[in-house]
């Protein structure tokens, strides 16, 4: 984390970031093409380091537990009070 972003601002970023990867892995996926295998599986990848991220982001933040069928039962917590407000800055397009 820069030390200039706060968690809600990693939060917008790998909000964005989500959905950009899944659209580029589904078109590799529909266009069957051989040669983008290895690019496929470093999406895939890549996709399920950001979607940890923002799972760990959110936690961190807001203390919201993954619904990944590991933490069933377990109640969601009040984060420390040692987090940074979040304050905008302006455009995010340049962080990533």
């Amino acid at each position: 984390m820069k030390k200039t972003e706060s968690y809600e601002q990693l939060v917008v970023r790998f909000q964005k970031r989500v959905p950009q990867l899944q659209e580029r892995l589904r078109e590799i996926r529909e266009g069957d093409i051989p040669r983008l295998m290895e690019e496929e599986r470093k999406l895939e990848l890549d996709l399920a380091r950001v979607e940890g991220s923002l799972q760990c982001v959110e936690y961190l933040a807001y203390g919201k537990l993954p619904h990944d069928g590991n933490h069933g039962g377990m109640k969601d917590h009040k984060p420390e009070d040692n987090v940074v407000p979040f304050k905008r800055h302006g455009s995010l397009d340049a962080l990533d």
